[in-house]
C-alpha cells in the first residue's frame, strides 16, 4: 500500500515539475500543457520542380550500407511526428513538398545507399518516402510499400463494420471525386472502407471506391488512381421504392503519369448489406515511393518495389480492391538488372465465387451474395538518359519493360476488372 502511495506521489511531483517548466518558460504566463508539448517540425524543403527533390537542399546522413541479415527501419512519420531511421543507422529525416504543394513527403538523403540482397527494410508511417543520393544507389532486397488486405473478421456488433485493409505509405488520404489530401496525409488515407450493415462508405482517397445504402447487399467497387478501379457486381436498388438493381462503382483516376505530384493509391469500398455480418471490407490503396541519385541507381536481380494495393476481403458480401501506388526512379543512369521488380498493381477484387451469379435475375432484388471490383494499376515513372520503352523519352509507354507491372486487378465474378495504370518513361532532369 505504500509503496503504491509512493509511486502516485512520485507521478504527482513530476506532473506538478512539468506544469512549473512549462509556466516558466512562457514568462510566467498559464500556458495548457498540451499546447506547449506540441511537436515542432522541420518546413518541408519545396522540389525543385515537380516532385524533383534535389540532395543538395537536404542534409546529407553519409553512407547508408545495409548487410545481408541487418535490417533498417524508415518511418515516415505522421501528421505531429518527423520522419526517423533506425536499425543501422539511427537518423531524423527532413520534410519536402512538390512544388505545387499538394503532396508532403518524408525524404532521407545520403552519400551513397547499398540495400544489399537478405538486407530486411520496414517502411511505415503516413507520407511517401523520399530516398536521396548525391552518388550511387543500389538495392537488391525487398522494399513492400503495399495496401493491406481488407478484412471478414473481427466484426463489431455494437458499431456495425469490420476494419478496412491499410494502406501503405503515402497513400492519397481525400475524399473520393472531390478533393486530394496529402498535404499532410491524415492517418488512414488510403484505407480500404469497412464492411458495414445497414450504409455503405467510400474507400478512402480521390480514387476510393464506392458503397453507399441499399435494400438488401450490395459489394464494393475497386480503388483507382492510374487506372479506374472496377465496379462490384450487380447489387441490390439503392433507393427504396427504386425497381432497379444498381452495381457499386470503382473510384476515378487522379495525378497525372509524370508523378507531378508524388500521389499514392486509394482504397477500396467495403460490401454493405442489411443483414449482420454479411459483409467484408475492401483493400488499401498501395503507398508511394522516390528513389533520386545524381549518378546512378541499380535494381538488383533480388529487388522488389511493391506498392500494390490490397485484396478486397471476402464474405457473402465482398470488398473492393484497393489501387496500386506510385514508383519513380530519378537518375542519369538507370539499371534494372534481369529479375527486378517494380509493382504498382491494383489489388484483387472480393470473389466469394460465381453463385453470385445465381442471384442476379431481374425477379431477385434484394441480394445477399456480392463480388467486389478490381483494383485500378498505380503509376510508375522513370527518369534518365535510357530509353525504357520506344525510342525516345518524356512518353506514356504502351508496352512496359519486363518486371515493371502496372496491371489492373481482377474482379471477382460478376464484377469489373481494375484498370491498367500508366508508366512513363521521362529524361533526366539535371538536378544536383
Amino acid at each position: 500500500m505504500k509503496s503504491r502511495q509512493a509511486l502516485c506521489t512520485l507521478l504527482v511531483g513530476l506532473s506538478l515539475l512539468s506544469t512549473v517548466a512549462a509556466y516558466a518558460q512562457n514568462g510566467g504566463a498559464v500556458v495548457p500543457i498540451a499546447q506547449v508539448q506540441q511537436p515542432v517540425l522541420p518546413t518541408p524543403v519545396k522540389a525543385a520542380k515537380n516532385s524533383f527533390f534535389q540532395p543538395a537542399d537536404f542534409r546529407l546522413l553519409g553512407t547508408l550500407e545495409v548487410k545481408d541479415k541487418e535490417t533498417v527501419t524508415f518511418d515516415t512519420g505522421t501528421v505531429d511526428t518527423a520522419p526517423t531511421i533506425t536499425g543501422v543507422k539511427t537518423e531524423t529525416g527532413e520534410l519536402g513538398v512538390s512544388a505545387a504543394g499538394v503532396v508532403q513527403v518524408a525524404v532521407f538523403a545520403f552519400d551513397e545507399i547499398t540495400i544489399a540482397k537478405g538486407a530486411k527494410v520496414e517502411v511505415k508511417g503516413d507520407r511517401a518516402l523520399v530516398l536521396l543520393s548525391s552518388g550511387k544507389i543500389l538495392i537488391d532486397s525487398t522494399i513492400d510499400m503495399s495496401g493491406q488486405t481488407g478484412a471478414k473478421m473481427p466484426y463489431f456488433p455494437d458499431k456495425n463494420y469490420n476494419f478496412g485493409g491499410a494502406a501503405g505509405p503515402g497513400a492519397e488520404g481525400g475524399e473520393h471525386g472531390k478533393a486530394l489530401k496529402s498535404n499532410p496525409p491524415p492517418v488512414g488515407g488510403g484505407n480500404g472502407s469497412a464492411g458495414r450493415k445497414d450504409t455503405g462508405d467510400w474507400g478512402r482517397g480521390f480514387g476510393g471506391g464506392m458503397n453507399q445504402r441499399c435494400l438488401g447487399g450490395s459489394a464494393g467497387g475497386g480503388g483507382a488512381y492510374g487506372g479506374a478501379g472496377g465496379a462490384a457486381s450487380e447489387g441490390s436498388p439503392i433507393l427504396k421504392g427504386n425497381p432497379g438493381t444498381y452495381a457499386m462503382p470503382g473510384g476515378v483516376v487522379y495525378g497525372d503519369a509524370l508523378l507531378t505530384d508524388l500521389l499514392g493509391g486509394s482504397g477500396g469500398a467495403g460490401g454493405s448489406n442489411d443483414q449482420q455480418g454479411f459483409s467484408a471490407s475492401g483493400g488499401g490503396g498501395g503507398g508511394a515511393i522516390e528513389i533520386i541519385s545524381l549518378n546512378e541507381v541499380t535494381m538488383g536481380a533480388n529487388c522488389k518495389i511493391i506498392v500494390a494495393g490490397g485484396a478486397g476481403a471476402i464474405n457473402k458480401i465482398c470488398g473492393g480492391g484497393g489501387s496500386g501506388g506510385a514508383i519513380m526512379l530519378v537518375a542519369p543512369s538507370i539499371i534494372l538488372i534481369a529479375g527486378a521488380i517494380l509493382d504498382a498493381q491494383g489489388g484483387v477484387g472480393g470473389d466469394t465465387g460465381p453463385k453470385v451469379i445465381e442471384e442476379i435475375k431481374p425477379e431477385i432484388t434484394r441480394r445477399n451474395m456480392g463480388n467486389g471490383g478490381g483494383g485500378g494499376g498505380g503509376r510508375i515513372a522513370l527518369f534518365s538518359k535510357d530509353d525504357f520503352g520506344a525510342k525516345g523519352d518524356d512518353t506514356i509507354e504502351t508496352t512496359v519493360s519486363k518486371g515493371i507491372t502496372i496491371a489492373g486487378c481482377k474482379g471477382g465474378a460478376a464484377a469489373n476488372d481494375g484498370a491498367d495504370g500508366t508508366f512513363y518513361d521521362g529524361s533526366w532532369p539535371e538536378l544536383r
